[in-house]
């Protein structure tokens, strides 16, 4: 959650009077969802008590402006994710980097510039042997890469990014450079460590 960074960022044991706040936004079905797990939003509270954090919150859909940036957050299907939008100057990006299994964005979120999703699991590695079998827990929890791909057809994007790779997909990032030809109708690049992103 970030929450050890802020408190290192802005709290000095040894100069009480020198602390900084910063600004935390959670959409409302994320507060609801640190209320009820791992004491999250006690965490917070507690850093909000300290003077180090103030905690903000936004319904989905509502603007938050930021360094010239208007960012709206949106419900993603799994309970307590969301995606964003940003915009700047006629410029959308869509991020919806995580847990995409079962959503289905909003016209809010159609024809962006840029659409940033996880890329999904393969059944098969490149060579046709089976990594994940017909039965396994992950084929009901998470997106597989067809299922990216139907985003991307609902979404529109001019271009997208895939990320959150996962080692159990078995590829290498020469494997995904021939995805990234053989699926070039979807405008798809695979992420790597170090992506800049010119929009």
């Amino acid at each position: 959650m970030g929450r050890r960074v802020v408190e290192h960022l802005n709290l000095n044991l040894f100069q009480p009077g020198g602390r900084k706040v910063t600004d935390v936004w959670l959409p409302t079905w994320v507060r609801e969802d640190f209320r009820k797990r791992l004491a999250l939003a006690e965490h917070l509270q507690f850093f909000e008590r300290l003077g180090i954090v103030k905690v903000h919150e936004i319904a989905q859909g509502e603007p938050l402006h930021a360094d010239g940036v208007k960012v709206r957050a949106f419900r993603m299907a799994q309970p307590g994710l969301t995606a964003f939008l940003l915009e700047q100057r006629r410029k959308r990006i869509v991020l919806a980097v995580d847990d995409t299994k079962g959503w289905r964005p909003g016209d809010d979120l159609l024809e962006p510039d840029v659409l940033v999703l996880e890329a999904g699991w393969f059944e098969r590695d490149p060579r046709g042997r089976v990594i994940v079998p017909r039965g396994h827990w992950i084929r009901d929890a998470e997106a597989s890469f067809e299922e990216t791909l139907k985003i991307i057809d609902r979404v529109r994007p001019k271009r997208t990014i895939l990320t959150h790779i996962e080692e159990l997909n078995a590829r290498s990032y020469a494997d995904y450079g021939l995805l990234e030809r053989e699926y070039r109708d979807h405008h798809l690049q695979f992420a790597y460590d170090g992506l800049r992103v010119k929009v």
